[in-house]
């Protein structure tokens, strides 16, 4: 087999020798602007994880292979956010930002079932281009039900702990003794369940965007958006030209609360992708997810006081509208929403915290309502008891934060990061959801994949990071 033995028994495998058979493929994202090369293959998996004789399904990968003629032997898998995104889509961007992790470990990207290649839940079956902007539980269970009839797959295992598995069996058939695993958002989910019930597969864990181990996904995300927006007007206020630019802005944001709370206004807005013009009903719902995607990102959190101002001293709020269906198009077209549900109904549901009054936030109770609505048909899968119990690892692990995150703040990172002793929490200033990608960050991250520590990590580059400049009209920041 050509094996090059080193201290420490670590064997190092040419490129042909770990991924024999693979193709080579492309890997495209954001409408072919961003693409990446690639080897690419599927791995066959029993769909019920109890009858491996039973139907198959296929999982699609993707990796990376590392530049050095030999690779170390423990490769990087990233784990994909959502629940619903496809890895490989992510390639061509986290081979960007791995780049020096890439240099002598392969970068693998396996589609969790549900997404991608890998049997999608994709649900496009007639749902008109705005709805997923309305957290309507009833519209989205009308068109659920409609892609249910189309999918060829039984929902009780398309579970994160199904993921887990999938992910043993493809670190077995590669024969890799351990894995280092990074993931985004839900993917910290799926790297802390397979941490968990395969810790001595695992050689390091990074966690961007933290999910801690005992929340039930979407429980908070009307509190967590509410201080992230308080958050974003404090810094404009800040600001000395966003604060003259848009003074009051606190004010300007409770009167379009209040203005949409139980009103409805009709708007024309432009489909970004689609260029079809067409009228949708603007209210509390559309207001609270416009606002809710645009801080997802450093970027467009900066566009926030911008379009607040200009709905409410203006009343018309197309603008919000239009900028809130292009950062939602572009999220959509990437999630399979079957399986957001298929791991919700199951694994979070079930024991959805009753006790939590989000009725005076901006989203109120429309996302329990809407998983009151789906849940209550979905054929939901097994969830073992311990699943929201924290748990303990002497793993190094690397957790990162964006300090104005609206769906993971950086107390979450805190909470989780009680759990491993091995382990440092970092908090990106000024950044939103999800922060590796952020050069200083993945530089970070490399040391840190490399040393298999966190002990004297170099952070110095962390004091350089902060938020962009704010919008202060169409043109964009002032110059």
């Amino acid at each position: 087999m050509g094996l090059l033995l080193l201290p420490g028994s670590a064997v190092l495998l040419a490129e042909n020798e770990r991924w024999d058979g693979l193709e080579n493929c492309e890997i495209s994202i954001a409408g072919g602007r961003l693409s990446a090369d690639a080897l690419c293959g599927t791995l066959p998996v029993a769909e019920n994880p109890a009858a491996p004789e039973g139907r198959q399904i296929d999982l699609a990968f993707a990796v990376s292979p590392a530049r050095a003629s030999r690779a170390e032997p423990d490769p990087v898998v990233f784990l994909a956010g959502g629940p619903g995104q496809s890895a490989r889509d992510l390639l061509p961007v986290m081979k960007r930002t791995l780049r020096d992790v890439n240099r002598d470990r392969d970068l693998v990207f396996v589609d969790q079932r549900g997404t991608g290649g890998s049997n999608a839940l994709d649900c496009e079956a007639g749902a008109p281009e705005e709805m997923w902007m309305e957290v309507d539980g009833q519209l989205a269970s009308e068109y659920l039900r409609d892609c249910m009839r189309e999918w060829d797959a039984d929902l009780r295992f398309y579970t994160t702990s199904d993921g887990a598995a999938d992910l043993e069996h493809f670190r077995e058939h590669f024969a890799f003794d351990q894995l280092n695993l990074v993931g985004g958002s839900y993917g910290t989910r799926m790297a802390q369940v397979y941490l968990r019930n395969y810790p001595d597969r695992v050689r390091s864990v990074i966690l961007d965007g933290v999910v801690p181990v005992r929340l039930h996904l979407g429980s908070e995300h009307g509190l967590m958006l509410d201080r992230a927006l308080e958050r974003i007007f404090a810094a404009c206020n800040q600001d000395p030209a966003c604060s003259e630019h848009f003074p009051d802005l606190e004010q300007a944001f409770a009167d379009l609360k209040a203005r949409y709370r139980n009103n409805n206004q009709s708007v024309f807005v432009t489909h970004p992708r689609t260029g079809r013009g067409f009228e949708m009903e603007f209210n509390r719902d559309v207001l609270a997810s416009a606002l809710r995607f645009l801080a997802y990102g450093a970027e467009s959190q900066m566009m926030i006081p911008y379009l607040v101002h200009e709905a409410a001293s203006s009343g018309s709020p197309e603008r919000l509208a239009s900028q809130a269906l292009i950062v939602t198009d572009r999220m959509m077209d990437m999630m399979a929403v079957g399986l957001n549900f298929s791991v919700g109904c199951s694994e979070d549901w079930p024991g959805w915290p009753r006790d939590i009054d989000q009725s005076h936030t901006l989203l109120g109770d429309s996302l329990t309502e809407a998983y009151d609505d789906v849940c209550e048909w979905w054929p939901a899968g097994d969830r073992p008891d311990d699943f929201h119990q924290p748990f303990e690892s002497d793993v190094p692990a690397l957790l990162m934060s964006g300090e104005l995150d609206p769906v993971t703040p950086p107390s979450y990172g805190d909470e989780a990061l009680e759990q491993y002793p091995n382990g440092k929490h970092l908090v990106a200033s000024g950044r939103g959801h999800i922060v590796l990608t952020n050069r200083c960050m993945s530089r970070i991250a490399t040391e840190f994949i490399r040393t298999h520590s966190v002990d004297e990590l170099d952070t110095d580059c962390m004091s350089a990071i902060g938020p962009e400049p704010f919008f202060l009209d169409l043109l964009g920041p002032a110059p």
